[in-house]
């Protein structure tokens, strides 16, 4: 009998319309299988004691789907199921009373029950909010903890980022089919997700990135980690809506303080003000987890490079993460501009300074 024999039944439940996780959870209380229920006569269905009119549904619909075909167009997507059924799926995942039946997944790397974090905020994210989400992820998967988030512009994209420079893994969780990559500016990105950790996601082939989606796509992102860290979000943000699921499913929130003059943050402040975490390094993401920390190499050039001189060291800090202007530069070290301009551009082929707009640099990430 194959490995997958099983997971046609789970695949077919799954392919019912109108009929989500509560429904077939519900259907699925009377018997010991997903195959039982599947395999069930209508007539025995029709017993099952819910509305005959979505009783007659489910057996009309279930007449109609052929399992071996759409077991087919799951192997031709480049892609594996795992289902309820399964050993491998994951731990955490599995407590939840809305989890899902049936995960779609495409990548090296099995769905573990490792050390994970979410990482979420804003697709209309500062350079700010990009920079702690890049390099807190950087940080968190160069020390073990797989990185989950959901493969958006902003503050996602810089998360997984982090975790792919700094040689970790990393879970797109996204709210498409497992076909489709969206944005599809991310086309590049996922494919190194796939290559070191993996893409996931319960909406069948071919869905597309509708707004309802990516609410229920968020309990799975939450619901996969030991906790969420909110890097950068406004007050009204789906950033929050994951929130809102992690404190149902009594997971730790996490929350960057973010300047109170900038409106792209005040979300993250709102939840530190309300019980959150204040995060201003990862050490106290491992405090408040109370995981083990691994000792894994990191590869950051910009610990590896050091200033060349002392005019380079003397100008590098002059540089933070906010861009700065080359006047004021010159002001604070007394340096000549044109001094100043060629060491910069110097720092910025090391990778230890990056141009921030007409004559601004900052600190390279």
């Amino acid at each position: 009998m194959p490995s997958n024999h099983h997971q046609q039944f789970w695949l077919g439940l799954h392919l019912i319309p109108n009929f989500g996780v509560a429904k077939l959870s519900r259907l699925l209380t009377h018997f010991d299988s997903a195959e039982a229920l599947w395999l069930e006569p209508d007539s025995g269905i029709m017993r099952l004691g819910m509305p005959p009119a979505l009783l007659r549904q489910f057996c009309a619909a279930r007449r109609n789907i052929d399992l071996t075909r759409e077991l087919d167009r799951v192997a031709r997507a480049g892609a594996s199921l795992i289902t309820l059924e399964d050993d491998a799926y994951p731990r955490l995942l599995r407590t939840l009373p809305d989890r899902p039946i049936l995960l779609y997944i495409r990548g090296a790397s099995a769905l573990g029950n490792e050390s994970s974090l979410a990482v979420v905020g804003t697709r209309k994210a500062s350079r700010y909010g990009r920079d702690v989400a890049f390099q807190l992820s950087s940080q968190l998967a160069g020390q073990g903890v797989t990185i989950i988030s959901g493969m958006a512009h902003g503050i996602d994209a810089a998360a997984h980022r982090g975790a792919l420079d700094a040689g970790g893994k990393t879970i797109a969780v996204v709210a498409t089919g497992i076909d489709r990559v969206y944005p599809r500016e991310h086309v590049e990105l996922a494919e190194n997700i796939a290559a070191s950790g993996a893409i996931i996601t319960e909406m069948p082939l071919g869905a597309k990135p509708l707004g309802k989606n990516f609410p229920q796509r968020n309990r799975i992102i939450s619901g996969l980690s030991l906790g969420v860290l909110v890097a950068e979000a406004p007050i009204k943000s789906g950033a929050l809506n994951t929130v809102s699921h992690a404190i149902d499913q009594g997971r730790d929130v996490f929350a960057v303080p973010h300047n109170i003059f900038s409106l792209s943050g005040g979300g993250g402040n709102i939840l530190i003000q309300e019980g959150a975490k204040l995060v201003a390094s990862v050490a106290d993401i491992f405090e408040e987890l109370q995981v083990t920390r691994l000792d894994v190499e990191t590869r950051s050039r910009a610990q590896e490079i050091q200033p060349a001189n002392d005019t380079e060291d003397l100008i590098l800090q002059q540089l933070s993460a906010d861009p700065v202007h080359v006047d004021f530069i010159v002001r604070q070290t007394e340096l000549p501009t044109a001094t100043v301009t060629s060491t910069l551009t110097m720092l910025e082929l090391k990778g230890l300074a990056e141009s921030a707009g007409p004559m601004q640099y900052c600190r390279a990430r």
